[in-house]
């Protein structure tokens, strides 16, 4: 038997297609999901100044599904400046870091 779990969804600006801040009970993570066309305004979230991962999702050029790109950062905040600028492909990001303050361990 699988054990129960919560999961909060704080939507950060009134737009459900906006800025998501996830969690779940009993885990110390914490997910950030948003669209490209967001990081701007989200980089300067504290989250994104810590090491975690983060998975881009775009469309497949044949129409065929979604494209995963899948990298880690420490701390994530450059890497996704960087494919803001180099990578066209995506149209949304999930950031996944711890919900605490990080004592400088990487990935």
């Amino acid at each position: 038997m699988q054990t129960p779990f919560s999961l909060r969804i704080f939507v950060a600006d009134g737009d459900p297609d906006g800025l998501r801040i996830v969690d779940k009970s009993s885990w110390i993570g914490k997910a950030l999901v948003f669209p490209r066309a967001l990081l701007p305004q989200v980089k300067a979230r504290p989250e994104l100044a810590q090491t975690g991962v983060y998975p881009l999702l775009g469309p497949r050029p044949d129409g065929e599904g979604d494209m995963l790109y899948v990298g880690k950062g420490d701390p994530i905040h450059p890497r996704l400046e960087s494919h803001y600028a180099q990578k066209d492909f995506w149209t949304r990001a999930i950031g996944f870091t711890t919900a605490r303050a990080t004592c400088g361990h990487s990935l």
